[in-house]
């Protein structure tokens, strides 16, 4: 199945939730010269593992596209065709992430379009899953590969097909591949914090209980756990998208060199987009993923029973 990513209509991907993005995406288009095929190319070589996880999206992206077998007769286009007042010119399904790479060619082929999705489906490598179909103003399907795990978190191509009229169909095909941006080395709680607040964020929800009193943790060990567990977040990459109202709740982390010293680190963790915010030494940091995750961990750690809402 295809992993569930929030989607957007559009070419433009913007941050989520104030300066909380950190990573470019990038989107190619790589029509190709107008040629007859019948068979996809050869796929291209992985990269390096000592890439950049961009350049390893990118090189994955060309071969995905290379993997889509053009039908019979088909006709390869050097731009969208003017259908339907430009339907095939943008995506219409693709992950509202920041660091997402779309290639794209578009073919024109004899034969109606849901029976060439078909014979597509059955034509690809047998590593790629069927996931999503999507039926509108144009028919779609979705093939996915497996994740890379820490670099490629989505791998997906997507065959979307329109009535050219006069009994042919035309064809866009989207490689779309998401990476995992690295995490700034100097993204990380100093290590001379030795004690941590742990504050519970109020709720907007209504009849919501006040939050608990705040919990001062002395413990250094104890510290550097909780610590550790904000360290191993990775980057946000989420770009605009439907999401949960921002409802308050969650928790903040204020961690110090000793009590009553100035925050080294303030971590928000609050619900909505599952993001994470990171402040250093009064300085905005990128944004992290896993809001839910953390609260629960560090409650845990800490051995509080708190009911948190995030």
């Amino acid at each position: 199945m295809r992993r569930e990513i929030p989607r957007i209509l559009g070419t433009t991907i913007v941050a989520a939730c104030a300066a909380t993005a950190v990573a470019a995406c990038g989107t190619t288009h790589v029509p190709g010269p107008a040629t007859a095929a019948t068979t996809a190319g050869p796929r291209p070589a992985s990269p390096s593992p000592a890439a950049s996880p961009r350049q390893r999206a990118e090189a994955d992206a060309a071969a995905i596209l290379a993997s889509f077998v053009a039908p019979p007769g088909a006709r390869r286009l050097l731009a969208a065709p003017a259908l339907d007042g430009g339907v095939l010119k943008t995506a219409s399904d693709f992950p509202g992430s920041t660091a997402l790479v779309d290639d794209t060619s578009w073919w024109l082929a004899p034969g109606q379009p849901q029976a060439l999705l078909t014979w597509e489906k059955g034509r690809l490598p047998h590593e790629f899953a069927p996931g999503d179909a999507t039926f509108g103003q144009t028919m779609s399907d979705t093939f996915s590969l497996p994740p890379v795990s820490g670099v490629l978190n989505t791998r997906d191509l997507v065959v979307e097909v329109v009535s050219a009229g006069g009994g042919r169909t035309a064809i866009r095909v989207d490689a779309q591949v998401t990476w995992q941006p690295p995490r700034p080395a100097a993204e990380r709680v100093p290590s001379a914090a030795r004690v941590v607040t742990i504050t519970q964020l109020p709720t907007l929800l209504p009849h919501a209980k006040r939050p608990l009193a705040s919990v001062t943790i002395t413990d250094a060990a104890m510290t550097k756990r909780i610590a550790a567990l904000v360290d191993q977040l990775p980057v946000s990459t989420l770009g605009i998208m439907s999401c949960p109202a921002m409802v308050g709740g969650g928790i903040e982390l204020t961690f110090r060199a000793r009590v009553g010293a100035p925050a080294l680190a303030v971590v928000n963790s609050q619900g909505g987009c599952d993001t994470v915010l990171f402040t250093l030494a009064g300085q905005q940091q990128p944004a992290l993923a896993g809001s839910g995750s953390l609260i629960m961990k560090v409650l845990k750690t800490a051995g509080l029973h708190w009911h948190v809402i995030g």
